[in-house]
């Protein structure tokens, strides 16, 4: 509606109405005049003199600049709205270009955890030759300020755990090189949950990715997706390093169930 009226207001149709009323009404305001200085039409007030003018802008002009001031209320409240349009949809706009950039970042990152995960299995947390993908996390962070604030949880989670795990494999003095590993693959699999909770937004699918605190069961599944192709047999001493580095963080399973994760926020 608003912007079907400013399309008419800024169209020639509307310039010649403009134009058309004011001729009139110099029109009229000539006829009167016209008719109480020379034709002496208007005899009650002929005191006036310039005639009937002068007599019914001195009588009505109260009346007539209320509805000029609202007539140029309303004008100013359809710029207003129409700016408020624009804006909005700008807005929108560049949304949409920065969650578009999200996928193929969120690509890179998925790459760099499975990396990451094959220098956990191997062991050889220093023999990784992938750089960190700064440049999707750069791209992720672009488009938090665009989101909704449950969206905006996730990619702040994702930001903030993908600069501490790198802090967290780096050969530290009061770090152990097992206890390292054990963090690296609990931490890859939030990571990778983390990631891949992101895709739909940034595919525009969904208008919103709000955060789930993930329990073991899911973050074993994401870890297990790199595995699912590979023999029982090749599996077992790796599923094995799995499943101690989890009873690690969240307990054993029989002692998980009788309490809550204790993945607090621990990033």
């Amino acid at each position: 509606m608003i912007k079907q009226l400013h399309l008419l207001l800024n169209s020639k149709i509307c310039r010649y109405c403009i134009i058309a009323v004011t001729g009139l009404s110099l029109g009229l305001v000539v006829g009167f005049a016209a008719g109480g200085a020379v034709l002496k039409g208007c005899p009650a007030i002929s005191d006036a003199p310039f005639g009937c003018v002068e007599f019914i802008l001195s009588r009505y002009q109260t009346l007539a600049a209320g509805i000029l001031a609202l007539i140029g209320a309303g004008l100013l409240w359809i710029q207003i709205q129409d700016q408020r349009r624009q804006t909005a949809q700008k807005q929108k706009q560049n949304e949409i270009a920065a969650r578009i950039r999200m996928p193929h970042a969120l690509s890179q990152m998925s790459v760099y955890w499975k990396h990451c995960y094959d220098a956990w299995e191997a062991s050889d947390i220093e023999g990784r030759t992938m750089e960190p993908p700064y440049d999707a996390i750069e791209v992720i962070m672009t488009a938090a300020p665009y989101a909704d604030a449950h969206t905006f949880e996730t990619i702040k989670r994702l930001t903030i755990l993908s600069q501490a795990f790198e802090a967290r494999v780096r050969p530290l003095n009061d770090l152990g090189r097992r206890e390292r590993l054990r963090q690296m693959i609990v931490d890859i699999a939030e990571l990778i949950y983390l990631t891949d909770s992101l895709y739909s937004y940034g595919r525009l699918e969904t208008e919103s990715s709000p955060y789930e605190r993930p329990g073991r069961n899911v973050l074993e599944g994401k870890i297990n997706s790199f595995n699912r192709f590979r023999r029982d047999a090749e599996l077992a001493p790796v599923r094995e390093r799995i499943t101690e580095a989890f009873n690690h963080r969240f307990g054993r399973r029989n002692e998980a169930a009788q309490t809550t994760d204790q993945d607090d926020d621990e990033f």
